[in-house]
């Protein structure tokens, strides 16, 4: 992992910019850091001494050897590496999400990268390959949607199942929402990030076009399969399963349950927990949350009834796996992918899939550094590339 370490360090500076800025970045990159060294909130402090005995200035001292020396985030330190130091802090092994992003800009190209990041593409090549995904049945373009063209598509899926909609390019649930219509000729729109309206489709279509800031595509609003469901019937659930190429082989890396909290619409991080898979049994492990004072694998039950998490296991697991597979064949040129995948009660079904999969380490215990075969495949290819 400390060679991981470098080359995603050599990634960020070599992969994306060059000369003056680079330099300019780097050191701006700290000082807008510095604030949350010296300054961090007080709940936070007070919950890392409690878990792991370090004061203030400790804290503070270990805060500002990561951002000068390993230019990790120190928040992101603390979701995990605080915790166990022995393994990430004190040998520099930890990789924050920021150095993991940049290493796979590097590790993909982005020639086929565009296709992950583009909803409605990523939907054609899906069905150009005979993979399971949800339908787009309507697009809201700034200019060129009517709003009555729109209503018309929507109105028989809204009316009956419920229409989810996202931007065609984004991430982690930002602009998402969901829409439904009421036999009152009313319509309800939601939006994951709590906002609502209620009325009639001219005011609808407004508000979609105030937040529509490329292109929105509506897809038919997902139910969980009901064991999934059953942790919490007012959100949604799904796996995000990790696949990286060894060579000409494909392979799972790792998986976990994103299991969304309260009445959220999305399952990022900030309004779900990640619940380790286990590749071997099916079954999940404990649960974690991607916030300080959360331990990796540390959550053991879930929902309203407090359902147990650790040896549940994940219907149609098998079938997950082979999607996942399936739609990493589908992208020769990149090394790792992180496939969303919604399971139905009649199996799997691909939402997207994402090149910057997200941060290991508030899920799982392991972090990266027992999955051999890839790191060992990332330390292959920064060979091949002169990092």
């Amino acid at each position: 992992m400390k060679v991981i370490r470098r080359i995603a360090i050599k990634a960020e500076r070599t992969g994306k910019f060059n000369g003056t800025f680079k330099k300019i970045l780097s050191v701006s990159f700290i000082l807008r850091r510095l604030p949350t060294v010296f300054i961090p909130p007080k709940a936070e402090v007070s919950s890392a001494k409690r878990l792991s005995g370090k004061g203030y200035f400790r804290q503070v001292l270990e805060r500002l050897i990561l951002l000068i020396m390993f230019r990790s985030e120190p928040d992101n330190y603390y979701i995990c590496a605080l915790f166990v130091a022995e393994r990430y802090a004190r040998a520099g092994e930890f990789l924050d999400f920021r150095q993991l992003s940049f290493l796979n800009f590097f590790l993909n190209q982005k020639k086929t990268t565009i296709l992950t990041e583009d909803k409605v593409l990523f939907a054609e090549l899906c069905n150009q390959n005979g993979l399971r995904t949800a339908p787009i049945i309507a697009r809201l373009h700034p200019e060129t949607t009517s709003e009555k063209e729109l209503e018309l598509e929507l109105r028989p899926i809204a009316a009956s199942e419920g229409v989810f909609f996202k931007p065609r390019f984004g991430m982690k649930g930002n602009g998402a929402g969901k829409l439904v219509y009421h036999d009152s000729g009313k319509w309800s729109l939601l939006y994951a990030a709590g906002k609502g309206l209620e009325g009639p489709w001219p005011e609808i279509y407004t508000s979609l076009q105030e937040n529509n800031k490329e292109e929105l595509v509506f897809q038919p609003l997902l139910r969980s399969h009901p064991d999934l469901a059953n942790f919490n019937p007012d959100s949604i659930q799904s796996v995000r399963f990790i696949t990286f190429r060894d060579c000409d082989t494909i392979r799972p890396l790792m998986a976990r349950m994103r299991l969304g909290i309260d009445n959220s619409l999305v399952d990022a991080s900030y309004s779900a927990i990640g619940v380790p898979i286990d590749l071997q049994s099916k079954s999940l492990r404990r649960g974690g949350q991607k916030k300080a004072g959360v331990l990796p694998e540390s959550i053991k039950t879930f929902g309203p009834d407090n359902q147990r998490l650790e040896g549940f296991e994940v219907p149609y697991f098998d079938e997950v796996e082979k999607l996942a597979l399936a739609v990493h064949g589908a992208f020769p040129e990149i090394f790792s992918l992180g496939h969303d995948i919604f399971i139905l009660e009649d199996g799997p079904i691909i939402l997207e899939t994402n090149h910057i999969w997200g941060d290991p380490q508030f899920a799982h215990n392991e972090g990266l550094g027992s999955f051999h075969p890839f790191i060992d495949g990332i330390i292959k290819i920064a060979k091949c590339s002169g990092l």
